[in-house]
């Protein structure tokens, strides 16, 4: 039932019941006295509003206190806009309030809204228009958040031009600078969205993708990281992927390991995803981002391997220190496996000798099946020579030895295998692949723990065959063996993996020569037939070996190596140190060649030699530098010296180039010729690069076995 709420002018009691109460009892009109509650701010039109009829009844009152009256009475703060002239004489009923606002309004010439629990009145001459510049991105959002907070009014105008990223309004001055209010906290235009560009060191960009019999194995990129990061995603999705991404699935998205990232926007980005948003419904890493409409796409860049991110500049930052702590370097583990068949009554023995170790014995009998074991190989020449041995017997196969080199956290799959296709079908025959044989996928992880290294092994192996006595076309017989297992041992041991059973069955005949080959009299009396059966145990031996990783190229060198190499790079090191600039090959042979023409080059100045001759050139007992006569030019990334070197035997002497280099020498010259007559002079041409503080070149020591070298012309 509505509500009538009767004012008239002669009450004087403020309530509104307290009104009715001493109303007319002849006014036709059934009243309710009720409460009226403070309307929320978040509504532009109060439930309230919608079931009251509204009555009022005066004379010759202003408008302007008709209206103070009528905020009084539902509990509303007002403000008036503008110069509000008129009166109002006699009976006004209208079914709801704002029909009465409404009727005044036409009848006063003003607009009115409500917002925040302030009823705005504004005259027409404040009617204005305005054009909001915001992102094209954003529209939509500020739309939306407008009619939530109860702001944006239907009567008022609203026009959209989303490619240019522009609001048009018009209604009430209050109301445009309200709108503008609002609209001036959201991003400007000059914040759009753009590419952002991050190169990587190590990590991969996009995705890898492995054939694994038939399947697709793929390890998830860098990008693909950052799309399940800002992709929001519910429980029930998580728990799918969780479940559809086992180790031993060989489809499942293998995630690497990254580690704590330590951001704190992003932090609470993730904190709260249903303000977040997503890559496909407007991700929002922040405030002043959009939530519904703007698109935040990660692609990978595979010829650069590059991340290219469409997002605002100003999370630039946020994005580089995220992805420097997943593109960080990790280290190279090489793992050797031995695939070994050995004869069961030879397993003890084997294990007894090498010190098998697993949770039941020590010494090792038989492996039980989907058991792990480790050994410690101390020697490996011994033992594959032990493994030789065996063979040479006949009571042990080494059916395959593979390595592979492989990242931390990041799989390796080797596999050999024989395929076979089964026809299925009558009227249209399928061709179906049936793959069998060895593979084996380990992920190793390793842990750093009080200087040393212990690995982290997810084993995943697979062993199978036909049955070769079933060679039927449509009917195969395959056997498969699955071993899942994980495992944490010291580097440098061994993790040996069993229960595959290898039995091979076959008839070893023997016979008298050339007697056992007469026809049926040979078979019968000369020969004979031997049942064989070969039980063997194949065992699985993965060895790990932490070789370095990817920031430091010298760890793939054996230990006794590294420090040749370290004292090779040291002075490439200086020069980085240095900063001095690349110097081309292209320089060095223009600058030889003017000075060979008489010519000084531009940037060379000419100056006295501050190194001693036999510095330049350790010549021999048949060539002399002449210490007389010498020149020294410095340029600005290298310096020329020249000498004069003179043949003083009777005989023709070639000039080795390589008795004028040294660790500071770029190029040596010769002119007019290397091969010098007895007594003929040739110029050598030397250039050096610049001496890099801390380095110096060793001044020569004489030979105690050779006489010295003679130096005068």
């Amino acid at each position: 039932m509505n509500t009538l709420i009767y004012k008239r002018l002669r009450l004087s009691i403020s309530s509104p019941c307290a009104r009715f109460k001493h109303a007319d009892w002849r006014i036709p009109i059934v009243l309710m006295c009720l409460l009226i509650p403070l309307q929320s701010p978040l509504a532009a039109i109060p439930a309230e509003w919608k079931n009251t009829a509204y009555a009022y009844e005066t004379q010759y009152k202003p408008v302007r206190e008709v209206l103070e009256d009528f905020a009084q009475t539902f509990g509303t703060q007002l403000q008036i806009e503008g110069l509000l002239e008129g009166v109002v004489n006699g009976k006004i009923r209208a079914n709801t309030p704002q029909s009465m606002l409404d009727r005044l309004g036409v009848e006063h010439r003003f607009q009115w809204y409500l917002y925040n629990n302030t009823l705005y009145i504004s005259t027409l001459d404040q009617q204005e228009s305005a054009r909001l510049e915001v992102s094209s991105e954003t529209i939509a959002d500020l739309k939306k958040a407008l009619t939530d907070i109860g702001l944006l009014d239907s009567r008022f105008g609203w026009g959209e031009l989303p490619d240019d990223g522009v609001v048009l309004v018009s209604g009430p001055k209050r109301y445009i600078e309200q709108i503008k209010q609002f609209s001036s906290q959201r991003r400007s235009p000059d914040e759009k969205q753009s590419v952002l560009t991050y190169p990587l060191k190590y990590a991969n960009a996009a995705d890898r993708i492995i054939d694994y019999r038939g399947e697709k194995l793929t390890i998830a990129g860098v990008a693909s990281v950052l799309r399940g990061l800002l992709e929001p995603r519910s429980t029930s999705t998580v728990a799918n992927a969780t479940q559809s991404s086992g180790a031993s699935s060989p489809s499942a998205l293998i995630t690497p390991n990254v580690p704590r990232l330590n951001n704190p926007l992003l932090e609470q980005m993730l904190a709260n995803p249903t303000n977040a948003g997503g890559l496909s419904t407007g991700a929002s890493l922040g405030p002043r981002a959009p939530r519904a409409t703007s698109r935040i796409r990660v692609e990978a860049d595979v010829r650069n391997n590059a991340i290219l991110i469409y997002d605002l500049p100003e999370r630039q930052t946020m994005y580089r220190e995220l992805i420097t702590q997943l593109d960080v370097a990790r280290k190279l583990v090489e793992i050797d496996a031995i695939i070994l068949d050995i004869e069961r009554t030879k397993l003890q023995e084997f294990g007894v000798e090498w010190g098998f170790q697993n949770s039941r014995w020590r010494g090792g009998v038989n492996v039980a099946p989907g058991t792990t074991s480790q050994l410690s190989i101390g020697n490996p020449g011994r033992f594959y020579a032990h493994i030789r041995a065996l063979e040479s017997q006949g009571l042990a196969t080494l059916v395959s030895n593979p390595s592979v080199l492989t990242l931390e956290n990041q799989p390796a799959v080797i596999d050999f295998n024989r395929t076979r296709y089964l026809k299925a079908g009558r009227d249209y025959a399928t061709i179906l692949p049936v793959t069998v044989g060895t593979s084996f996928q380990v992920v190793p992880r390793v842990i750093t723990s009080r200087g040393g290294h212990q690995i982290h092994l997810v084993v995943d192996i697979e062993d199978g065959n036909f049955d070769e006595l079933n060679l039927q076309p449509d009917d195969l017989d395959v056997r498969r063996g699955k071993v899942s297992t994980q495992a944490v041992m010291a580097e440098k041991r061994s993790l040996v993996v069993g229960g595959f059973h290898v039995t091979d069955n076959k008839d070893k005949q023997s016979k008298v020569p050339l007697l056992g080959d007469i026809p049926l009299l040979g078979k019968a009396l000369f020969s004979s037939t031997e049942r064989q059966n070969s039980r063997r145990e194949r065992l699985f031996i993965l060895t790990p070996r932490v070789i370095g990783d990817q920031s430091d190229p010298s760890r793939y060198l054996p230990q006794e190596d590294q420090a040749q190499l370290q004292a090779a790079l040291k002075p490439l090191a200086r020069r980085q140190a240095a900063h001095l600039p690349p110097i081309n090959r292209s320089d060095i042979t223009s600058t030889l060649a003017h000075l060979v023409s008489g010519e000084v080059p531009d940037g060379f100045k000419a100056g006295p030699m501050p190194l001693q001759l036999d510095t330049l050139c350790a010549t021999r007992d048949l060539l002399a530098l002449n210490s007389e006569r010498s020149q020294w030019y410095t340029g600005a990334q290298f310096n020329v010296a020249v000498v004069v070197v003179r043949n003083q035997i009777k005989r023709n002497v070639r000039i080795d180039e390589k008795e004028c280099s040294n660790s500071q020498t770029l190029a040596v010259s010769v002119w007019p010729r290397a091969w010098l007559k007895p007594g003929e002079e040739a110029e050598v041409f030397i250039a050096m690069r610049p001496v890099v503080k801390d380095e110096h070149i060793g001044v020569p020591r004489p030979s105690l076995l050779t006489a010295p070298l003679k130096t005068t012309p």
